[in-house]
């Protein structure tokens, strides 16, 4: 993958990081996974997945709603954009395997290197990388149903089947859809 594939602005008099108009932050991976660890411990990890799927879920609309104006894009092609994002991003590397989008039917996406699994790989015996699934569920939601943010995308459901931080699995495997 080599250098960022992602363009960022940084403004001269604010140090502002920003990609397509959007601010971003730059921080280092154990710095995000000691935090996320430190608040799933915390709260329980039933309260803290449940916080994490809706305020992820509504920034993958925020985020597909604001590229898919910037660049022009279809819903379809804004999934699968923002998927590419994340992996150029250094989320670790998503593939959409298998999506259903007529009908809402769903599908599956493959992640591998996350950077939850690689941080504590081999150390947790149950998925560690459910951040995601309010990711895909948002992102699903603005493609089939063209969400808004803040906005519940309706019944849209995404588990993480399994998880490369059990230290077994290559990869996490993530299934989505609407019941």
């Amino acid at each position: 993958m080599g250098s960022p594939q992602v363009p960022i602005d940084v403004d001269p008099g604010t140090g502002i990081w920003r990609t397509d108009g959007l601010p971003m932050i730059y921080l280092p991976r154990h710095f995000l996974v000691n935090n996320h660890v430190a608040v799933e411990e915390a709260l329980g990890r039933d309260a803290y997945r449940a916080i994490l799927h809706k305020a992820t879920e509504k920034s993958a609309i925020h985020w597909c709603q604001a590229e898919s104006k910037t660049h022009g894009l279809t819903r379809a092609a804004t999934f699968r954009h923002y998927f590419k994002r994340l992996s150029q991003r250094g989320w670790g590397q998503f593939s959409v395997d298998r999506l259903e989008a007529s009908g809402e039917r769903g599908g599956s996406i493959s992640l591998h290197n996350s950077v939850f699994a690689l941080e504590l790989r081999g150390r947790c015996q149950t998925p560690l990388c459910y951040m995601f699934e309010g990711f895909i569920t948002g992102a699903f939601g603005f493609l089939v149903r063209g969400a808004e943010p803040g906005e519940e995308t309706g019944p849209v459901s995404c588990v993480e089947s399994w998880c490369a931080g059990d230290g077994v699995h290559r990869h996490c495997e993530f299934d989505f859809g609407c019941p």
